[in-house]
């Protein structure tokens, strides 16, 4: 194993990964792509029966940057006085 490099793929091999897998390379394809057996890529695809996850995005209930620092400022001010 090389210095600096984990087991399996990372986000962006599994994502090329689905994305031949979506334009009908076989396993055999994919692995020789990655120089990995067919039974790795097999291993990325099978827990969600060959259908590609959806793309994760945030809730629009979640607060930005700015909202998170406008609402901690007050907060700010006080954290002098515990010492």
């Amino acid at each position: 194993m090389r210095p600096g490099k984990r087991f399996g793929f990372s986000a962006i091999e599994k994502r090329d990964v689905w994305n031949r897998w979506k334009a009908g390379q076989s396993l055999h394809e994919i692995g020789r792509a990655f120089d990995k057996p067919h039974s790795c890529i097999r291993s990325v695809l099978l827990p969600r029966g060959g259908i590609p996850p959806a793309a994760r995005r945030r809730s629009r209930l979640v607060l930005t940057v700015a909202e998170r620092v406008e609402r901690r400022r007050p907060h700010m001010g006080k954290q002098g006085d515990l010492g």
